[in-house]
């Protein structure tokens, strides 16, 4: 056969000096880090990718490599600037060769990375989140509940290992007002790739026990800043956002802003700073107590004295009263007896005109009746009809009588005469001994006259009571 042979090493020399022929330079281009890991060696190494904007599917993938002594320069020069490690799902812009092994076939060799393009990159995606957080209505959900007055039951998600929440915990228990709090940690990671995985863990959990807790702090304190690209992601912004319980965090330094920070009830800057705001809702909380006691002292104050004003005017009138209040008594009793006289005499009258009639109304009758009988029936019955007129007329007589003796023994008047004595204390009469006390001022009425005395002893037994003038 006059076929032309080569063996795979050809055919891949053969390529390689075809690609070093045509791609004998470098390019700038723009990926995404899809792997990337730092050998002990040294060495860095990635794929990158690039992803259909329609449907996020990869449409292209190589390895790349930054060797160890360009790695050196060019890991802290990309973090100072952009204040971010590179890490999984970051877009970049670097300037790579073409480079072929026959074994590991093509690879891109990055030679330098452009920060500027990435921070642009980062800024659009966190405008993206804000805008999704937006549109969905979540975003200020948080950030409208109330941090209660006394915020003591508080649930903390933080590493157990950082100082930032050793610092936040010593804050808390050595405060100057000696305010107790109660605490219970949520371990979570947080920095890396589980970081956010691991801070949403922790706020299912504290969302399952929502009743023991007041307030969620969120505490990563210390590391570097690079470390906050978490808590820009979406899902921990939206965990924090629609969270039933006020969140504070306390992540990052004083430059640094995460979309996390933004959404969260309160973000401070620090654990220690968490803490001291804890501490001075406590502060607030006392203070309005203690002014709230100072006005209602004070109102009590003024209440005693208006009452001890209006007690001290009544006293001084109150003799006055009882006077005025037994003359209108006396007059009542007075009026009673008058109205009781003429009521009888009214009645004694009616009543004779009532026999008057009835006597006129038998004579009639009678009258009549004879005329229908016999004369010597007429003339007999005739002469009973005065005996017995006299007889009723009598006996109605003697009943009217009796009737108006009663009515003038009824008269107060009479009954004060025969001995009656009406006892009073505070202007209503007294009708039993047990409403009497001992030094109590009693005023005694009779018909010709009134008796002030005080009671010096009581006897309830036989219902004499023993007073001294």
């Amino acid at each position: 056969m006059g076929k032309n042979r080569h063996t795979l090493l050809e055919l891949t020399g053969m390529i390689g000096k075809a690609i070093s022929r045509s791609l004998n330079g470098s390019y700038w281009i723009v990926a995404e880090i899809n792997e990337i890991r730092e050998n002990y060696s040294g060495h860095c190494y990635l794929e990158l990718v690039e992803k259909d904007s329609g449907n996020d599917n990869i449409v292209a993938r190589c390895r790349a490599t930054i060797w160890a002594y360009t790695w050196r320069m060019l890991k802290p020069y990309f973090e100072t600037s952009t204040s971010q490690k590179l890490s999984k799902g970051m877009m970049v812009l670097v300037e790579v060769t073409v480079e072929f092994h026959e074994l590991y076939g093509i690879s891109l060799n990055i030679k330098e990375i452009d920060p500027v393009y990435t921070i642009g990159d980062l800024e659009r995606r966190r405008k993206e989140i804000l805008h999704r957080l937006e549109e969905e209505g979540i975003i200020n959900m948080n950030r409208q509940l109330d941090i209660p007055g006394i915020p003591s039951r508080i649930a903390v998600i933080s590493s157990p290992a950082a100082a930032g929440y050793e610092d936040f915990i010593h804050q808390l228990e050595n405060n100057s007002r000696n305010y107790r709090f109660s605490t219970m940690l949520f371990p979570a990671q947080m920095q890396g790739s589980t970081a956010g995985r691991s801070v949403t863990d922790a706020l299912d959990m504290i969302f399952e026990k929502e009743g023991m807790f007041d307030v969620v702090v969120i505490l990563r304190g210390g590391g570097s800043a690079s470390d906050l690209s978490c808590f820009d992601s979406y899902e921990i912004a939206a965990h924090i956002a629609q969270f039933p319980l006020p969140v504070i965090t306390g992540i990052g330094h004083e430059r640094d802003k995460t979309i996390a920070g933004m959404v969260a009830n309160t973000n401070v800057k620090t654990p220690t700073a968490a803490a001291e705001l804890l501490i001075g809702k406590y502060t607030e909380a006392d203070s309005l107590v203690l002014s709230f006691g100072n006005r209602l002292a004070s109102a009590v104050t003024n209440l005693i004295r208006q009452n001890r004003q209006v007690t001290t005017a009544l006293s001084g009138s109150i003799p006055g009263i009882v006077k005025n209040r037994m003359q209108q008594a006396k007059a009542e009793l007075r009026a009673s007896g008058s109205i009781m006289a003429r009521s009888a005499g009214g009645y004694i009258q009616k009543r004779h005109h009532t026999i008057d009639s009835f006597h006129y109304r038998f004579r009639v009758h009678t009258k009549n009746y004879l005329l229908s009988h016999k004369s010597s029936e007429a003339e007999m019955r005739t002469k009973l009809i005065p005996q017995h007129t006299a007889r009723l007329l009598k006996g109605r007589s003697e009943r009217l009588h009796l009737f108006g003796t009663k009515l003038g023994l009824l008269d107060p008047e009479n009954l004060l005469k025969k001995g009656y004595a009406l006892v009073t204390k505070n202007g209503n009469i007294v009708k039993s001994a047990r409403n009497i006390h001992f030094g109590d001022l009693l005023e005694t009425k009779l018909h010709d006259g009134r008796i002030t005395s005080r009671v010096s002893d009581i006897d309830i037994s036989t219902d004499n009571t023993k007073v001294s003038e």
